[in-house]
């Protein structure tokens, strides 16, 4: 970020801070008591609180914010949280999260930079979460380092979502939908009270989709889906103890096809007609379009469950918690043709199964109650152990022998081979990860006086890792996978992480913070299948050397900032200015065939987040947000070189993949009543906005996958009965059809197919992801 704009940001900051104080003097100009304030009360720091007394940078959403935004699941939710991003690639186990431009693709042994949570409890792969948002009452996006008060470290920020809980009353909602490429859905919630202190809360979904993507190749659509969600949940309020126990299942079965057009672009024209001429008609190279032209093998299976029970203990106004969790994620996925031509090249199968158990001990004293007002505190034990296993098998095609294998006694070898055994499991890679983490934390806050207070915070944490790796190969995969087989060096490693913060509020409606914060992800293992092999074993078996492993990866966080309320909370205006300096970034790089993970030296983030709203009446509300992020290595001596060119290049001042400079998003709501019917009709449209960025799985700044700037539009008209017993409403996604591109891969193999010749940009065959077209829909609701 350059000094001047440096100064701007530090001025905005003042003007909201100075004007917001002013403005707490006047006296409210809205009529009739009409004003509402917006405010969610959030758990950031274990206890409810108001999100503007929370001083961390954070974006909170109810569930009914998520359905009049349209959100159904977490790859939707950057577009009404800035500077979080979400993205799937080919296997939608390889889902990657980030906040403020740093996250990780979840088809590694690399630990998530954004810890996911779901009521409290730590869910270890992102992959495992691409189920829609079942009867969600809030979603919280915690930027900014949090490991000093959540169950795993969250080295750059955390989701965390908070289902509804069972109300002593019986009450339920039924809803149907339908929308565009025959999308069905059905959900619905049933709340009933037990006796007069237990009450049980069941929730389900169910989903039907064709899917968006038409494949000229065999005139069948794909991306579609068949998906089941169920979640109970059993709750005892007994005076001073409180004990909520609940299980979820979640199933996505369908094919799991994304659509990865050729850039026509990205090579010469003479390669786009050699392309055409020997790949039959060649892939589909119109990237606004819904269609792709290559050869399918598909087929995915998804599970995710768990049980959890969460025990409060209310000892004379302080709380005694206890959180203790199970949960299991397969994912069972054939993904192929991976080389996306309209022939039958390769496929691959994907297989991921992660078995956790977390184990929190919470201890929260009453607040501003000891010492005479002056102290209260947060502190606890934890214990994480996950078992996590990545296969990967890769399967011949009818047409490899003959593409990718010379002519000769190997194709004649190869060719036999196809046919006695289909291609299947010409590779097989086993993969094998046991992790446990012991952590000891506690977060004090002393109130220096009624406006001004000093939080402190600290975590000691212990991290011990174990694996193996297993790769056979047959004779004619050897140049895509080495054969291999190894017993993991044991990572046994503590960190110490903490947080500063300084907390200052001259009026009730204005609080001005200053953080420092640190975050943490232990060193590691490579999972990917490498050619040669990645580590030398001697003839007696015994590990000479490897590069299978990587280094930890550090985070210290600056932030100030300031929440303010005007008007009697008709406006409010959230700023955050930070920065953050990355040592060891868990980068992966690509050697052409397989992703190997290793530590650049530096990566500075450092930027701005603005949140906007004015809502002067019941009837009418404006929100928007807007932060702008300045990404740049310091130091990235050994990054990845452009496809084709050996060795490796320096990035020092180049940005991180998924780090625009702008995004944001702006949403307006208006609603009136329908004369004296009890009826009410709502209008809500929300505009997302992203500048240009690179958006490849690899940082080496080729600007082929540089992504250009794009907006997304969507709407939503509903009519609510009266007492809102039902509604009925017409929404849209994408309204205008934009073409974006959420991701881009180069091609696979592209140098073994002769795709590219070293001449940047032009000539580096690259996959572009389309993004989401158009797409509207009806749903109805019932509430009783």
């Amino acid at each position: 970020m350059g000094l001047g704009h440096l100064r701007r940001c530090v001025s905005a900051l003042a003007i909201i801070a100075a004007s917001a104080t002013a403005a707490h003097a006047q006296e409210s100009a809205a009529q009739d008591g009409a004003a509402i304030d917006g405010e969610i009360i959030v758990t950031a720091q274990k206890r409810a609180e108001s999100v503007q007394d929370v001083p961390i940078s954070i974006v909170a959403i109810s569930g009914e914010g998520l359905a009049q935004a349209n959100v159904l699941t977490v790859l939707d939710l950057g577009q009404v949280a800035p500077n979080f991003q979400s993205v799937r690639s080919s296997n939608t186990g390889s889902t990657r999260l980030g906040i403020r431009g740093v996250g990780s693709l979840a088809n590694t042994l690399i630990e998530p930079s954004v810890a996911v949570f779901m009521d409290g409890v730590y869910v270890p792969r992102s992959g495992s979460i691409l189920g829609a948002f079942l009867d969600i009452e809030s979603v919280e996006v915690l930027r900014g380092p949090q490991g000093t008060l959540f169950g795993r470290n969250a080295s750059v920020g955390a989701l965390s979502l908070r289902a509804a809980k069972p109300k002593d009353e019986f009450s339920g909602e039924v809803s149907a939908e339908f929308g565009s490429f025959d999308r069905y859905r059905i959900q619905g919630h049933v709340n009933v009270p037990l006796t007069d202190n237990v009450a049980m809360r069941l929730a389900g979904m169910a989903q039907w989709f064709d899917g968006p993507w038409f494949n000229r190749l065999d005139g069948k659509n794909y991306g579609g889906s068949d998906d089941v969600s169920l979640r109970g949940t059993i709750r005892a309020d007994l005076g001073n103890f409180e004990w909520i126990v609940r299980g979820d299942y979640t199933r996505l079965k369908g094919d799991g096809v994304a659509n990865f057009d050729f850039d026509p672009a990205s090579v010469s024209p003479a390669r786009l007609d050699f392309i055409r001429a020997a790949f039959n008609g060649g892939p589909d190279t119109n990237l606004r379009d819904r269609v792709m032209n290559q050869f399918i093998a598909q087929g995915l299976v998804d599970e995710n469950w768990g049980i959890a029970s969460e025990a409060s203990l209310d000892l004379g106004g302080s709380t005694l918690r206890m959180i203790n969790s199970y949960r299991v994620w397969t994912n069972d996925q054939l993904d192929g043709d991976i080389i996306y031509f309209p022939v039958s090249l390769a496929s691959r199968r994907s297989l991921f199964d992660s078995k956790s158990h977390n184990h929190e001990l919470q201890f929260i004293s009453p607040e501003k109650e000891w010492f005479g007002g002056a102290f209260d505190m947060v502190a606890g034990l934890y214990y994480f152990e996950e078992d996590f296993g990545l296969g990967e098998q890769l399967n011949l095609g009818t047409s490899f022998c003959g593409i990718l294998v010379p002519a000769g006694p190997g194709r004649t070898a190869c060719s036999s081979f196809v046919a006695n055994t289909g291609g299947t499991a010409a590779t097989d890679q086993d993969v094998f990860q046991n992790v446990k983490s012991f952590a000891i934390y506690g977060q004090g806050n002393v109130h220096l006086s009624d406006k001004l207070t000093l939080t402190l915070g600290g975590r000691w944490t212990k991290d011990r890792k174990r694996g193996t790796y297993a790769q056979a190969s047959s004779p004619f995969t050897q140049t895509l996978r080495a054969t291999e087989r190894l017993t993991f060096p044991g990572i046994n490693e503590d960190r110490f992480t903490y947080r500063a913060s300084l907390n200052y509020t001259p009026t009730d409606d204005v609080l001005l913070f200053a953080n420092i914060s640190t975050g943490y992800k232990s060193g590691g293992y490579n999972s990917g299948g490498g050619t040669p092999s990645l580590s030398v074993v001697d003839a007696n078996g015994n590990l000479v050397s490897t590069r299978r492993l990587f280094d930890r990866e550090t985070v210290t966080n600056y932030e100030i900032g300031a929440k303010t309320s005007w008007f009697d909370r008709l406006l409010t205006a959230n700023a955050t200015l930070f920065r953050m300096d990355i040592d060891g970034f868990q980068d992966r790089a690509f050697d052409g065939v397989s992703f190997i993970v290793r530590n650049a030296g530096a990566l500075r983030q450092q930027g701005l987040e603005l949140d906007l709203r004015l809502a002067p009446s019941r009837d009418f509300s404006i929100s928007g947000s807007v932060a702008y992020l300045d990404s740049e290595f310091t130091d990235f001596a050994n990054a990845s070189n452009l496809p084709g060119l050996p060795g490796t290049q320096v990035l020092n001042g180049k940005p991180n993949t998924f780090s625009p400079k702008w995004s944001g998003n702006v949403a307006v709501d208006w609603g009136t009543d329908i004369g004296s019917s009890g009826m009410r009709l709502n209008v809500n449209s929300n505009l997302f906005f992203t500048s240009s960025q690179f958006v490849g799985t690899v940082n080496d700044a080729n600007l082929q996958s540089r992504a250009p700037a794009y907006a997304l539009l969507g709407g939503r008209i509903s009519l609510d009965g009266p007492d809102g017993r039902w509604t009925v409403a017409l929404f849209a996604r994408n309204l205008l059809d934009k073409a974006y591109r959420p991701l881009s891969v180069y091609q696979p193999l592209g140098g073994a197919l002769g795709l590219s010749n070293t001449v940047f940009p032009g000539s580096t065959a690259n996959r572009v992801m389309a993004g989401e077209p158009r797409a509207f829909g009806v749903s109805a609701t019932l509430r009783f």
